[in-house]
C-alpha cells in the first residue's frame, strides 16, 4: 500500500495492515480469473472496498454578500488589468515588429546602393546568413504584423498558404553554387510537399461531396434496418480509433532520429528530390551508402516534417466525434463514458483506477479522499504469495508444492491417510477460499481417484497456544522442558529435541 499510495497523508501501522488482511483478504480460486475481474469495470465494484482514515475536516468561514461582491468586484478589476495589460503587450510586440521590418527593409533596399562585400558585412552583423535569411525573415515579419493588425481589428484569418518560393528548380546544377544548389534541394522538398498539400485537398473536397450524398443514403439505412445500421456505426467508430492509436506509435517513432521509421521515411523524401533515384537494391562495388551521417540532411526533414504536418488526426477525430454522437443519440446502450475521449483520459487507466477507484469521482481537493484506500486487487494479491511466492521476488516452492513433497516422503500406503487428513490451522488459515483453493490445487496434480480432504481448525487463531498449553500440562513430557538454569545458561535459542518437533525422520 505504501508504493500505491507513496503521498498518502497518514502512516498506516503495521496493526493497521494486519486489519486490512483479516478483514478483507481473501483466497481466490482462480487468481488469472480474479484478476480478470478486477479490469472489467462492471464488475470492479463488487471487489473495490473504500478504507476511510480519520482526517480533520478543514473550518470553512461562511462569507457575507457584502464581503462576496467585494471580492467579485476585485476580481473585475484585476481581470481588466491583465486585458489592459495584454493589450498593451500586444501593442508593444507590434511596434518592435514594425520597427524591425523598416530596419531589414532597408538593409534590403541598400543592396543596390553600396558595394556588395560591405552589404555582405552588414547583412552578417545583422545575424543573417544571406540574402535569402533575410527575405525569409521579412516574409515572417510581414505575416505577423498582418496577422496582428487583423487581430485587433476582430478580421478573422481566412488566407491560406502561399506557394513556396521554386525559382532555382527549373535551373541546372552546373549553373549554381553550393549554396544555391542547397536551396534548390530545400525547394524541391517544399514544393513535393505542397504540391501534395493541394492535391490532398481537392481530395478532401471530393470526398465532402460524397459524404453528403453517403449522408443521405446512412439516413435512409437507420430508418429501414437500425439495429444493422447502430453495429455499422459502430464499426466504423472501431476502425478510426484503430488509425488514432496507429498514427501515435506511428508519431513517437518518427519522433526518434535512430528509429527505423525515421531513417525509411527521410531517405524516402531524399531519394523523391534527388536528381539521380537511388534503386532499392544496391548492387556490390557501389558507393556505400552514408546517408544521415551530415547533420544538414536532418534539419532539411525536420523543417519538411513541421512543414508536412496533415490535418488527418483532426479529420479523424471529427468523423469519431461524429459516430460517437449519432451512437449517443440512436443507442440506449453507447454511454458518454464509452467514448473515445473518455476511454483516453488518464483518470480512466486502470492504474488510477485501482488507487481512486471508479465511484465516487475522485477529486483532488476533497481532503476526505485524500484519505481514502481502495483495497482491491490486493485482497487476493496478498494471500497469492502461498501459492505464488514469485509475486514478491521469493525463488521458492509455494503452499501445494510443499505439500506435495513432503507427502511424497512417504510411501504409497501413508499417503493416501495423509491426503485425507490435511488439516489447517494458525491465524491465517482463517482467510476465506483457503481451503477450496487447497483442495481444488491438490485435485489438479493428483490423480482423479484420490481422496482428499481439507479442514479448518475450530477455532485456528488459539490453537498453537492451546497445544502448547496441554503438552506443558502433561508431567510424563517434563524430560523435554526448559528448566530455568538452562535457560539461564544456554540462552532463549535453546530447544530441546521431541517426537513431536520438526525432527527428519530417518
Amino acid at each position: 500500500m505504501q508504493l500505491k499510495y507513496p503521498t498518502f497523508p497518514t502512516k498506516m501501522s503495521s496493526g493497521q495492515a494486519q486489519e486490512l488482511v483479516n478483514h478483507h483478504a481473501f483466497v481466490a480460486k482462480d487468481y488469472q480469473a480474479n484478476l480478470k475481474a478486477i479490469e472489467n469495470r462492471d464488475t470492479f465494484q463488487d471487489i473495490d472496498r473504500i478504507i476511510q482514515f480519520p482526517f480533520t475536516a478543514p473550518v470553512i468561514e461562511e462569507k457575507t454578500a457584502e464581503e462576496l461582491s467585494r471580492q467579485a468586484a476585485k476580481r473585475e478589476e484585476n481581470s481588466k488589468r491583465l486585458r489592459e495589460a495584454a493589450v498593451k503587450s500586444r501593442l508593444e510586440k507590434l511596434i518592435v515588429r514594425e520597427e524591425q521590418m523598416e530596419a531589414f527593409t532597408n538593409l534590403k533596399n541598400l543592396k543596390g546602393s553600396i558595394k556588395k562585400v560591405e552589404w555582405i558585412a552588414q547583412l552578417k552583423e545583422a545575424g543573417f546568413k544571406d540574402e535569402a535569411d533575410l527575405d525569409d525573415t521579412i516574409k515572417q515579419l510581414d505575416v505577423a504584423i498582418q496577422r496582428a493588425r487583423n487581430k485587433e481589428l476582430g478580421i478573422e484569418e481566412t488566407e491560406e498558404k502561399e506557394a513556396p518560393v521554386s525559382n532555382l528548380i527549373d535551373i541546372p546544377d552546373d549553373q549554381l553554387d553550393e549554396v544555391e544548389k542547397k536551396e534548390k534541394r530545400k525547394q524541391k522538398l517544399l514544393k513535393a510537399s505542397y504540391d501534395a498539400r493541394q492535391r490532398a485537398k481537392k481530395a478532401k473536397e471530393e470526398a465532402r461531396l460524397r459524404d453528403a450524398e453517403m449522408a443521405r443514403i446512412e439516413e435512409q439505412k437507420r430508418r429501414d434496418d437500425p439495429a444493422g445500421w447502430v453495429a455499422g456505426i459502430k464499426q466504423k467508430r472501431q476502425q478510426v480509433i484503430d488509425r488514432l492509436r496507429q498514427r501515435k506509435r506511428l508519431a513517437s517513432e518518427l519522433a526518434d532520429r535512430r528509429s527505423r521509421a525515421s531513417q525509411l521515411r527521410m531517405k524516402s523524401i531524399a531519394n523523391l528530390a534527388s536528381d539521380a533515384p537511388v534503386t532499392k537494391r544496391r548492387r556490390k562495388g557501389n558507393d556505400e551508402d552514408t546517408f544521415g551521417q551530415d547533420d544538414d540532411d536532418w534539419a532539411i526533414y525536420r523543417e519538411i516534417s513541421r512543414d508536412d504536418e496533415s490535418d488527418e488526426e483532426e479529420e479523424d477525430l471529427s468523423e469519431l466525434n461524429k459516430y460517437e454522437s449519432l451512437l449517443l443519440q440512436y443507442d440506449p446502450d453507447f454511454l458518454p463514458e464509452h467514448s473515445y475521449e473518455s476511454m483516453s483520459s488518464p483518470t480512466n487507466t486502470l492504474m488510477h483506477i485501482l488507487a481512486r477507484g471508479m465511484y465516487p469521482p475522485y477529486d483532488p481537493t476533497d481532503i476526505e479522499q485524500s484519505y481514502q484506500l481502495h483495497v482491491n486487487v490486493e485482497r487476493a494479491r496478498v494471500p497469492e504469495v502461498l501459492f505464488q511466492p514469485s509475486i514478491i521476488g521469493l525463488d521458492q516452492a509455494g503452499l501445494v508444492e510443499t505439500v506435495n513433497d513432503i507427502v511424497k516422503t512417504f510411501d504409497v500406503n501413508q499417503r493416501e491417510k495423509l491426503m485425507q487428513n490435511i488439516f489447517l490451522t494458525g491465524g491465517f488459515s482463517q482467510l476465506p477460499g483457503l481451503d477450496q483453493r487447497i483442495h481444488s490445487s491438490l485435485r489438479s496434480i493428483y490423480p482423479v481417484d484420490t481422496k482428499i480432504h481439507v479442514k479448518r481448525a475450530k477455532n485456528p487463531l488459539l490453537d498453537a497456544w492451546r497445544g502448547a498449553a496441554m503438552f506443558a500440562q502433561d508431567q510424563t513430557k517434563t524430560q523435554y522442558f526448559v528448566t530455568r538454569r538452562e535457560y539461564e545458561e544456554y540462552g532463549s535459542d535453546y530447544m530441546k529435541e521431541h517426537g513431536l518437533g520438526n525432527i527428519i525422520q530417518k
